[in-house]
């Protein structure tokens, strides 16, 4: 369906590029390491390739792709170090939002929040369009609290780590065990504005889902939960 990307111009067809290249990446029909198809792609949408390269610098920004000099472009392969560097990130993004978050947020915030948390408890994971359905929930509640925190830096810093997260889980999704801490418990100490308690169950939340309890204890040393 792409004779209709052609009537506009190049800089607008980036943003639907990105999201069509973005999701061939979260549906697995471009996996980690497999290159990137530019000339098909643009083929399939009726393009030219210019809005399919502008879409892969953006792409490339967010860590997603890697462009190579003699190019061509691969989709990133996250290996166990740079996961756990993202998840180290994270945890302080995270914790910062959530400090924000009780600082800046309103009742209203807080039961928005509540109601995302719900949503990521539903799942069943051994079904792979509710496994997407999940990663989807688990992003829009870490989004949702960069938000509330409003801090557009942060935000933008949180967006570009949970995109590169659902890229990872998309695809490594056996790697994760069920979180003992769930979104709804963060919630919930928000929505009572407990600081202390809020960032520790966010901290441990991270920690566990990133595997980094075992090799990076002193990052929870001063949340009291280990």
């Amino acid at each position: 369906g792409g004779f209709f990307l052609k009537t506009q111009s190049s800089a607008s067809l980036a943003e639907p590029v990105y999201e069509h290249i973005l999701n061939m990446i979260l549906n697995m029909e471009l996996k980690p390491g497999d290159r990137i198809p530019e000339v098909e792609i643009a083929k399939d949408l009726g393009i030219s390739r210019t809005p399919v390269r502008s879409a892969l610098k953006q792409l490339e920004s967010e860590g997603l792709v890697t462009i190579y000099p003699n190019r061509f472009v691969k989709v990133t392969t996250f290996d166990d170090e740079m996961i756990q560097d993202l998840g180290i990130m994270r945890i302080a993004v995270d914790c910062m939002a959530v400090r924000l978050a009780i600082f800046r947020g309103s009742n209203e915030d807080f039961r928005q929040l509540s109601i995302l948390a719900d949503k990521c408890s539903e799942s069943d994971f051994s079904d792979g369009k509710e496994r997407m359905e999940h990663i989807k929930n688990d992003y829009l509640f870490h989004l949702q609290l960069s938000i509330i925190a409003k801090n557009p830096v942060l935000e933008k810093y949180q967006l570009q780590f949970l995109r590169q997260m659902e890229v990872m889980l998309s695809h490594r999704y056996a790697d994760v065990i069920a979180n003992k801490i769930t979104h709804r418990m963060i919630a919930d100490a928000i929505e009572a504005r407990d600081e202390e308690l809020a960032v520790k169950l966010t901290a441990t939340h991270l920690a566990e889902f990133y595997h980094l309890k075992e090799n990076f204890p002193f990052l929870l040393k001063n949340t009291h939960l280990l």
